[in-house]
C-alpha cells in the first residue's frame, strides 16, 4: 500500500513539474504580434521595444481600421491608414532613441505605447 502511494505520487508530482516546466518554455518564447501579446508576455518575461511597437502597430491599425471611430474623428479609415504609415518609422525611431533592452514593468510598458500610439495618431 505504501509503495502504491509512493508511485502515484511521484506520478502526480512528476506530471505538475513537466507541466510547469512546459508552460514556462512556451511563454518565454511567445511571439508579440497584437497589442495583448504584449501584457500576456509580461507575466512571466520581459518584452523589448521593438515587441511594444509591434503590439502597438496591431493596437493603432485595429482604430484606423475602426470606420464609425474613424468617422467620429472626421477622418476616414483609408486616411488614417497612410498617415499611420507616413509616421511609423519616425515614431518608432522616436521611442527607440531612450529605450532600454528590456522592460518588466506593465505601467512603463503602458506608457511605452501609449506614446507610441499618440505619435502616429497626431502626425
Amino acid at each position: 500500500m505504501k509503495t502504491v502511494f509512493t508511485v502515484i505520487l511521484s506520478i502526480i508530482l512528476i506530471g505538475y513539474y513537466l507541466t510547469a516546466k512546459a508552460s514556462h518554455f512556451s511563454s518565454k518564447n511567445t511571439e508579440v504580434n497584437t497589442y495583448s501579446d504584449i501584457y500576456f508576455k509580461l507575466e512571466t518575461s520581459s518584452v523589448n521595444i521593438n515587441e511594444i511597437i509591434a503590439g502597438a502597430t496591431d493596437f493603432a491599425l485595429t482604430m484606423c481600421a475602426d470606420k464609425a471611430y474613424q468617422e467620429a474623428l472626421g477622418n476616414t479609415v483609408v486616411s488614417c491608414n497612410s498617415q499611420f504609415e507616413e509616421s511609423k518609422n519616425v515614431c518608432s525611431k522616436h521611442i527607440m532613441k531612450n529605450a532600454k533592452q528590456r522592460y518588466t514593468d506593465k505601467a512603463t510598458v503602458t506608457l511605452l505605447t501609449e506614446r507610441f500610439i499618440k505619435c502616429v495618431s497626431a502626425a
